[in-house]
């Protein structure tokens, strides 16, 4: 409704249908043959449409492309989305007809996906969109860690095929039976992401050392544990936050994105009215409110509070047990540590240039105005990029007007990885 959706299109879906044919072989496998089965595609569209004003399915707006199943067996009933491709939210203004984009909204586990609707006359249309898939339990062979998977794995995935929950059993080597435990263990899991190719960073809230970690930053650096788990979600990496529910289960969501909060108060009034703060710098990560996940129990695009990290109190639940991120290579500097040791290179650096500061001014004003500004706190981003694109970034006209010298752009063309 608030994208501005104003027609519903449901098609009932063929148990031989490609998309759904295994799913509905493992459903009956785990309950009986006779387990009655439905489902069905549902298309959200911008357009107001009826039979007969449809000419070119692929020129309308699609807001979602949906798969929902229905289960039903003695006492045993479910009805869950296979999958659903939402369209990354806005706010739509019926009266202007136009889209508006969520303020301070910042995705990272997004791109566009391909996909297709068949029409009256048979034929296949299709149309793009760009989103998170998201993934809900059959509470049968898969459960929400399969579900947080198989966002993720999409997000990674170079193929145009759909990787679904049941699927991830299968990257995972799971026997059928294994299916039925109620999800996977950390091992399976992290077998999971190395059989698919990618490795893996986990903060293990459980283990002494990560304690010993948060620790140390907020005394150090005044950082909450969100400082930490930040940098690798703004260098791309995608992950995903486990918990200990009320009921003594664990839940896993993977993380799309963030909210920023510009007008915050605290990050810089803490540096100029605390005594205590050290090294005089704040990470973005200070600005950061809210994660953006999705949760198959509640839907997609859900704002996660950052505070939940620093979450301690057993009893109530909610308590993160752990946060897993993924990357197609080992990494030999993480983007956790380098942000604090930049600033403290940046720091040193600033002083020395300090002795020439009518020559920094010449040839780069950006740099002069860091040197004078020494009190003012300097503000920390970690991003994973490639090579090209920072060298094309360089190559551009500052603020300024002004270009930095091609001797300057060399050096770094020379002398940085291909990414970095």
């Amino acid at each position: 409704r608030k994208m501005g959706a104003q027609s519903l299109w449901v098609d009932e879906v063929s148990p031989e249908d490609k998309e759904v044919k295994v799913e509905f072989q493992n459903i009956k496998r785990a309950l009986n043959k006779k387990t009655i089965i439905q489902a069905y595609r549902l298309y959200f569209v911008r357009e107001k449409i009826t039979k007969g004003n449809i000419t070119d399915l692929s020129k309308l707006t699609y807001l979602t492309y949906s798969m929902i199943v229905n289960y039903e067996y003695e006492n045993k009933t479910n009805s869950y989305l296979l999958f659903s491709f939402v369209s990354t939210p806005f706010k739509h203004n019926l009266y202007k007809n136009k889209a508006v984009p969520l303020t301070n909204h910042y995705y990272h586990s997004t791109k566009d996906y391909t996909l297709s609707i068949k029409g009256q006359d048979g034929k296949s249309y299709q149309f793009k969109m760009n989103c998170s898939p998201f993934f809900q339990k059959n509470d049968l062979t898969t459960f929400c860690i399969q579900a947080a998977l198989a966002t993720l794995f999409n997000h990674l995935n170079t193929s145009k095929k759909i990787i679904l929950p049941t699927a991830i059993n299968n990257i995972a080597q799971l026997k059928f039976k294994e299916c039925l435990a109620g999800g996977l263990t950390i091992d399976q899991t992290k077998r999971a992401i190395r059989n698919n190719r990618l490795f893996c960073k986990t903060f293990d809230f459980h283990e002494e050392k990560t304690e010993k970690l948060f620790r140390d930053i907020k005394t150090k650096y005044d950082l909450p544990p969100s400082g930490i788990i930040y940098p690798w979600m703004e260098s791309g990496f995608p992950g995903f936050i486990v918990f200990d529910t009320q009921a003594k289960n664990s839940h896993a969501m993977p993380i799309i994105g963030h909210t920023l909060n510009t007008d915050s108060w605290k990050p810089e009034a803490d540096i100029q009215y605390k005594r205590y703060v050290r090294n005089h710098f704040r990470s973005v990560s200070a600005w950061v409110d809210n994660y953006i996940i999705h949760d198959d129990n509640f839907g997609m695009y859900l704002t996660y509070p950052t505070s939940k990290l620093e979450d301690k109190k057993r009893k109530y639940g909610c308590l993160v047990t752990y946060i897993l991120f993924m990357t197609p290579k080992t990494i030999s500097f993480t983007p956790d540590t380098l942000e604090i040791d930049l600033i403290k290179i940046l720091r040193n650096y600033l002083k020395r240039i300090m002795k020439d500061i009518k020559n920094t001014r010449l040839y780069n004003p950006w740099l002069a105005k860091l040197v004078m500004e020494e009190n003012v706190p300097l503000v920390s981003r970690t991003l994973f990029v490639k090579k090209n694109d920072y060298i094309k970034t360089l190559q551009k006209k500052d603020s300024n007007r002004k270009n930095l010298p091609k001797k300057v752009i060399n050096f770094f063309r020379k002398e940085i990885p291909e990414a970095f």
